[in-house]
């Protein structure tokens, strides 16, 4: 009985251990087009603690994101519906540096997530020097939308509010390519 404490315990602890890595600032916009993240160059500080509801591979699941801009540094803690930390992405403007402490195959990369909070907050001017030739940012009253070269909608952003010089929150993040879906629900209080 001792022996499989032991061996539980053992196995426990490797897999709650996290493993931390850092990475350029880059995300793929789709399977062949891989950019690099515009540098967060604003004056605002934002906050937000978000339940996200992702479709993704027919699969549903959620979990609590709580994201933090300041001093032009991005932060993104993933948590699960209990609580427990799934990940964690800093973003200084130059590395993307991930802890990941448990990995949820129904969930996109953490990093992806990152670059969709990143399209969905950022002014439009910031993407714009990082895209390639040929794509465009489209914002409507309650939409952005990133359009590729051929005029083919890749992420599809919806807002609750119209646009305004502070940072929108987004309610709902569509990405065409990689076929998942992110309902948004702000859990601020203010």
């Amino acid at each position: 009985m001792k022996k499989y404490l032991v061996l539980t315990m053992m196995m426990l602890v490797i897999f709650v251990t996290s493993c931390a890595s850092k990475t350029q600032s880059q995300a793929w916009l789709t399977k062949e087009v891989k950019i690099n993240l515009p540098v967060i160059n604003t004056k605002q500080n934002y906050h937000d603690q978000q339940l996200l509801k992702f479709k993704y591979k027919n699969l549903e699941n959620s979990i609590i994101a709580i994201v933090d801009i300041s001093n032009n540094q991005l932060k993104v803690i993933g948590l699960s519906a209990l609580g427990i930390r799934l990940f964690e992405i800093d973003y200084d403007g130059k590395l993307v540096k991930t802890k990941h402490n448990i990995f949820v195959k129904e969930l996109p990369a953490p990093e992806q997530v990152l670059s969709d909070i990143m399209l969905s907050i950022l002014p439009t001017q910031d993407w714009l020097t990082v895209l390639p030739a040929g794509w465009q940012i489209v914002n409507n009253e309650l939409h952005r939308t990133l359009l590729n070269n051929k005029q083919e909608t890749i992420i599809d952003i919806t807002y609750a509010e119209q646009p305004s010089t502070k940072i929108r929150k987004p309610i709902q993040i569509e990405h065409h390519i990689f076929g998942y879906k992110i309902a948004i629900q702000s859990m601020d209080t203010k």
